[in-house]
Order: structure tokens, then sequence, then C-alpha cells
């Protein structure tokens, strides 16, 4: 490894001249071709052509390959994508070693990817001995072709106030109960799915993800109104709070304040900015599906609309909704078409139609995800 750009790669250098941290830099203490970089940064495109999977008979799947638009350089890119632990929570213990497992089988090269998951680049013929190091770390890949990705989540409650649901938990068990659809594709096309802990989505789940759930709660916001008069006198503007409510649903009558029940979307604005609201007390989670960022197909990059908006959690017990996760599933296996993505699907055969498949009833039975003509325990 060279921390030194050869020459003929000017504009590779000129990014070395600053003193923010540079990818050159990080680049050049790896054994990626550098001359690939400076290809792209002069193209304006990356250097790098079609990508595909790479299928082992020990591994159904967790290999992905891009071709080489200059194999002088780089004959092809091949990586091993890891199953992570959710929520981006990661040991420094667990980075040594997947930091030694890249230097030694791969490119000394590793990313984290905006789906959650960690990649490590590695020739072709170290792909096996990499993944039975990653085995002996406690972890395993998956996670490519036309089956579940990785399940991921916000940090949940270990470092978050704001989270209604213990995202991470209801995550890895989703990823536990749904390990084969990771490692085995099987589905029309891939399947992205996330747990935000609250409403506030910050991991862009129902935009980003075809599937996810949402901490949400039942019932008003509680106001504690000595504390909302007390964050008053010390500055906080009460009108400021009430023009920001999206529903205009924040109602003061002299000395009390109240929420109007006809107005309150529960979007988490009141509950962010002031102290003394709280979200109500009974939680659970909101079923999104059909989001995604692709222009491809009918639909072009989608919101996730809501299935069912409400789930109740109940302690650890995340039966019900992985329960739910399985039925959809089954259906769009039966009923999408070749390379749909769901939201595609959702648009073609209609939310109502899917959940009657479920064995949901579309006229409001399935709100809390109880089967039609009666209720889970």
């Amino acid at each position: 490894m060279s921390g030194t750009v050869p020459e003929g790669l000017p504009m590779c250098r000129s990014l070395l001249g600053g003193r923010y941290p540079s990818p050159v830099r990080e680049l050049l203490r790896s054994r990626y071709p550098i001359g690939m970089y400076e290809t792209g940064l002069v193209d304006n495109a990356t250097a790098w052509g079609h990508g595909g999977y790479v299928l082992f008979s020990e591994l159904p799947a967790g290999v992905a390959h891009r071709s080489s638009r200059r194999p002088e350089l780089a004959e092809e890119s091949i990586l091993v994508r890891i199953l992570a632990p959710v929520g981006g929570w990661v040991s420094a213990d667990l980075l040594d070693r997947l930091a030694d497992a890249a230097d030694r089988y791969g490119h000394g090269l590793m990313r984290v990817t905006t789906g959650g998951t960690i990649e490590i680049y590695v020739p072709r013929e170290n792909v096996l001995p990499l993944v039975e190091a990653l085995n002996a770390c406690g972890l395993d890949v998956g996670s490519t072709g036309d089956g579940l990705r990785g399940v991921t989540a916000c940090c949940g409650p270990a470092r978050c106030d704001a989270a209604l649901v213990d995202a991470t938990g209801i995550a890895t068990y989703l990823g536990e109960r749904f390990i084969d659809e990771q490692q085995y594709p099987g589905f029309p096309h891939k399947c992205k799915t996330a747990v935000a802990g609250c409403p506030n989505d910050c991991i862009r789940a129902m935009t980003q993800k075809d599937h996810s759930f949402v901490g949400v709660y039942r019932g008003l916001p509680q106001i504690d109104s000595d504390r909302l008069w007390a964050w008053v006198s010390r500055g906080g503007d009460l009108q400021a709070l009430m023009r920001a409510c999206p529903g205009g649903a924040i109602v003061v009558e002299g000395s009390r304040a109240r929420i109007d029940g006809a107005r309150c979307i529960h979007c988490m604005v009141c509950i962010n900015r002031c102290p003394a609201f709280r979200p109500g007390k009974e939680r659970g989670v909101a079923w999104v599906v059909g989001g995604k960022y692709g222009f491809r197909g009918p639909g072009g990059a989608m919101v996730g609309q809501v299935l069912c908006p409400f789930i109740p959690v109940e302690g650890e017990d995340y039966t019900r909704i992985g329960d739910i996760f399985g039925r959809f599933l089954d259906v769009w296996c039966d009923r999408g078409l070749t390379k749909e993505r769901i939201g595609d699907f959702i648009l073609r055969f209609g939310a109502r139609n899917i959940l009657r498949e479920m064995g949901l009833d579309p006229e409001g039975g399935h709100r809390d995800g109880a089967p039609a003509g009666g209720h889970h325990a």
C-alpha cells in the first residue's frame, strides 16, 4: 500500500490538498486500483460497468459483482455483503476483526452501505475463505439478488429518547425469523425492509424501503400543563409551536392547552419541539409498504403507503408483526410479476385486494393486524 498518488492522476492528487478527510487518502492505503477512481473523476461517471450477483454452491446470496470499463486497470470488482448487527451497533473489537479480514482476504477496504449492510471488496478466489473468517466472528452473509435484503433499523431506545418501540429488537427478530429469505433469493424482486422507532423516521424507511414498520402511539399526545408554562416562562414560543403543528391541533384556552383529536395526525412535531408534550401511552407500529427511491417501473419513486395504521407491540413479543410480514411476502410471491417492486405490485394489484388475500378485512378489521372475522390474542 502506498500513500503517494502515482504520476498521471491529477484529479486524485488535487483531492489530497485540503484539510478535509480525503477518500483518495483512504483508497491509497488499500489495494484499490486508484486509476479507476481517477477515470471516474475525469469522465464524471463510474469506471465500473454493469452489476450482477455471483453464485457459489455454498453461497446462494451475499456476493455481488461489477464488471470493468477499464479492464487494463482492474478486471472486475467482487464484494461480499455482510448481515450486520441492526441499528449500526458494532463493537470496536468486531470492527478490528472485520478490518483484519478485509486486509487478509480482500483489498483492505470495506464500507457501510446506505442500506445498513457492510461490504468487503475481495478477489474472487478469496470469497469463501473470507466468509469462513466472518462466520468465525459470528457474522453471516446474504442480502443480494431477488430476496429479502438485510433488515435495518434506527438506533432505537438505546440512544434516542424519541423511540416509541424497540426498533433494533423488532428488526433483529425479523432478521432471525426470515434468515432463509435473506440467503436463498426466491422473490419476484428485491425487498428492502427497515424498522423506524418513531414517525420522525430518521432512517428514511417509509421512502427508501419496500417494507417498513414504524413506531407509533395510539391516543393523543399527553400535555403536562405545569411543564408547558414553565417552558413558556423560559422563552418557549407557544404561538410558534401552534403554527408548526401541521394539523393545527394545539388549542390554548386560557391557562390550559389541549389537543384537538379531530386534527392531530400524530406527527411528533409538538413532541420534538416542546418537552411538555409526550406521546400517548399505548405503543405499536404502523405497517408501511411500497417505498422506493428508484425511478424504474410504472410507479417511479414512491413513498410507502400505510396498510395497517396500528399493530400493538406488547413487551418483546413481535410475533404479530412477523406473521403479517410473512403473509404479505406469500401474497407477493404468488401474485407479483418478475422484477416487479412491491410498490409497483400494490399499484397494479391494489392494496384492498392484497389485504383480502392476506385474510385481513380492508374495511377496517386490518387496523390492528388481526385477520378478518376475529382478533389475535
